[in-house]
This record gives structure tokens, C-alpha cells and sequence, in this order.
């Protein structure tokens, strides 16, 4: 089943913390044991099972033959690494050099991160170009904030009135750049209009649930998905309930079903992204843990989007007074950047693309150092 989970687990206190969410005790593991590996079978009534990823083999060849082709499914489809996404128009968004950098433009007054600041047209297709310049391998551009109730309700818009701040924004930036384009919206025919103008994937907060015709606009276009976990419909009450069960089974089977809609729908695996939806129906410390165990959702077998940036909780948890400016959540958002690369993900959705993008290549070179041998000649410094 696609939403059984490979949770990996570095030490003992941690393996504790996994599996007293199903309601289980931690199996005793030597030090010299970990890294070890969750194992979690959704729906089924067998419990996780902590394997040491040193005796793998082994330990799977003792599982009845159900369990074990569920397993070996698993572990395949969390080995996967996706070197593109495939988009409209021909495009690919390449994946295969690090993660994805995508950048926000916000085309409205009344956003949580920039509080309109590319509310005009052309100011937006100028920061869209600019972010490119920066190094952004895609820029997302949407017209209805989705912000939560905290900062505010926003406003429901029509999709005349969505369409007018976004499609022109997009038609725009295509003139200038062929560089890979996103639309951030939950409705079809926003989404149909946008991709007309030359947007390339749809990135939706709803996972298709709230147009029920997105997913074969996105289809017929032959764009790709972002599929977003949010609790219910409506960004406005998503924050009235944040528990869970369990917090990551519930939020993997929700993406798992979205995806396996999106390929009924006649978009294949190879176009389809899914993201956690840090700050859309979670509490300030489940988005901490839905970042410490980002690697579980690759189970899923697709690339993993994130968007932390400028998040509420990186003004709690970075110190910053309620009334602190959008952007002096900067280094706290480079925080949890490094932690989503950390856990695997693909795409990153971020509203400070050039500090992003250097704060990239400075983690990147430094996990390469001493990776390549010196050219011969070369001088140790």
C-alpha cells in the first residue's frame, strides 16, 4: 500500500517517541545499531516494526510473504529520488542537481508574508524575474491568500477576480523568461487560465478536493501537481483543530489518496509532488515534528515539496515579538530550510530566493567537502 511508512529513526529516544504513537513499546536496539528504520503498515492491524538498516535483509526475510512485498515496496519507494517533475509545455523542473528553489509571489493585499507588496502587476512580474535572476528554479505566483484566521480571514475570491490578478502576472513574466511557472490555486478554472498563459504546474492547497474538476484541468494540460495536506477546505478554520492520531500516518494516507487521484485523473507519477502543508492545519510544534520527520514522507514514492518560510511558527519559535516585520523571519526560516533538505525534500517554496539559494550552495559545498579526490598537483590549503 502506498501510504505504508519507512520512518528513520538515529537514535533510541527518538525510535521511543515513533512508536508510542501507535501505542507501542520501543524494541531494545545496541547503540551500534542505528540508524534503524519504522516500519509502518497502513491499515493493517500487525504494528510497526523498528528493522536496524544493517541487518535488513535478514530481518525482512522473517516477515510473512504479505507483509514482506509491502515492505520491500516501501523501502523502494522511499529510495527513490526523482531527477525531474514533469510540467506543461514540455518542461521539466530538474531535481537532480539538489533541491528545487521556488519562489512566492504573492499577488495580493493581504498575505501573511509580504502584506501586498506585489499586489501590482508589474511590481509582481518584476520580483518574479528578479527571483530567477536569484537562482529560483520556478516562482509560484497566486492571487488568493490563503493565510489562516490568526493573521486575520481573508477574503473568498471569485474566479473572475482570481484570474485578473494572476493570468496577466503569468502572461507577463512568459514574455520574458521560459523559465518553469507555478499557479497557487484551489480553482480549475483559474488553474485552466493560468496554464493557457503559460503557467506549467498547479499548486494546490486542497489536493484537489475543493474543484472537482482541478485534476483533469491539470491532466488535460499535461501540467504537474503539487498536492498539499491541509485540514478540511476552508484555510479560514483549518487551524481549529490540529490534532492527530498519529502525525505523520494521517497526513501520509491523506497524500497517498490525493495522489492516487491525481493518477486517476491521467497524471502520471512522474508530474505529481506532495507537500505536509507546514501552517495549514497544524500546531506550532507539530510543524517542528513534521520537519525532524520529513524523510518518512519519501515513502510516499514522490518528490516532497515544503514551505516554511516566513511561517508563524518561525516568528515563535525564532523569539520574534507578533508585531516583528514578515522579513525578520529570515534566519529562522534558513533554519528550517536546512532541516527540509535535511529530510529529504525536493522542492523548496521560499519568499527570500537569493539569501535561500546562497544559503544552498554554502550548506551544499560544505557537505561535498572532501567528497572528490584533489586534481593531482593540487596544494592543500
Amino acid at each position: 500500500m502506498a501510504a505504508d511508512l519507512v520512518i528513520p529513526v538515529a537514535d533510541a529516544e527518538t525510535l521511543r517517541e515513533v512508536v508510542a504513537w501507535d501505542g507501542v513499546r520501543a524494541a531494545t536496539f545496541a547503540a551500534s545499531d542505528f540508524p534503524v528504520d519504522v516500519l509502518r503498515f497502513d491499515g493493517s492491524a500487525s504494528p510497526p516494526v523498528a528493522i536496524a538498516r544493517a541487518r535488513r535483509p535478514e530481518t525482512l526475510k522473517a516477515f510473512p510473504a504479505s507483509l514482506r512485498t509491502r515492505a520491500e515496496a516501501a523501502f523502494a519507494r522511499a529510495a527513490r529520488r526523482p531527477a525531474t517533475l514533469r510540467l506543461a509545455h514540455g518542461r521539466r523542473l530538474d531535481l537532480s542537481g539538489g533541491p528545487a528553489v521556488m519562489g512566492v509571489v504573492n499577488v495580493t493585499p493581504d498575505s501573511f508574508s509580504d502584506g501586498g507588496v506585489h499586489f501590482d502587476p508589474d511590481r509582481a512580474v518584476a520580483a518574479a524575474l528578479r527571483m530567477f535572476e536569484d537562482g529560483a528554479a520556478i516562482v509560484d505566483i497566486g492571487g488568493e491568500s490563503t493565510r489562516p484566521s490568526t493573521y486575520g480571514e481573508a477574503k473568498a475570491l471569485s474566479v473572475d477576480e482570481e484570474a485578473s490578478r494572476v493570468v496577466p502576472v503569468v502572461a507577463a513574466i512568459r514574455e520574458r523568461s521560459a523559465a518553469p511557472l507555478s499557479v497557487d490555486t484551489r480553482k480549475a478554472e483559474v488553474a485552466r487560465r493560468a496554464l493557457e498563459a503559460g503557467a506549467d504546474l498547479v499548486n494546490d492547497v486542497s489536493a484537489l478536493r475543493f474543484d472537482a474538476s482541478m485534476a483533469r484541468t491539470i491532466a488535460d494540460a499535461g501540467a504537474g501537481a503539487i498536492l498539499m495536506h491541509m485540514k478540511g477546505l476552508d484555510p479560514r478554520t483549518m487551524q481549529d483543530d490540529v490534532a492527530y492520531a498519529h502525525p505523520l500516518a494521517e497526513i501520509a494516507a491523506f497524500l497517498s489518496e490525493a495522489a492516487e487521484r491525481a493518477a486517476a485523473a491521467g497524471i502520471p507519477a512522474e508530474g505529481i509532488a506532495v507537500d505536509p502543508g507546514l501552517g495549514f492545519g497544524k500546531s506550532p510544534e507539530g510543524n517542528l515534528l513534521l520537519l525532524r520527520h520529513l524523510a518518512a514522507f519519501a515513502s510516499l514514492g514522490h518528490a516532497v515539496a515544503v514551505g516554511a518560510s516566513r511561517k508563524a511558527f518561525i516568528r515563535r519559535f525564532s523569539g520574534l515579538a507578533e508585531e516583528a516585520p514578515a522579513a525578520d523571519r529570515l534566519p529562522g526560516s534558513l533554519a528550517a530550510l536546512a532541516a527540509a533538505v535535511a529530510g529529504g525534500a525536493r522542492i523548496l517554496r521560499v519568499h527570500d530566493v537569493r539569501e535561500s539559494v546562497r544559503f544552498l550552495r554554502m550548506s551544499g559545498a560544505v557537505a561535498r567537502a572532501g567528497t572528490s579526490p584533489r586534481p593531482a598537483g593540487a596544494a592543500a590549503r
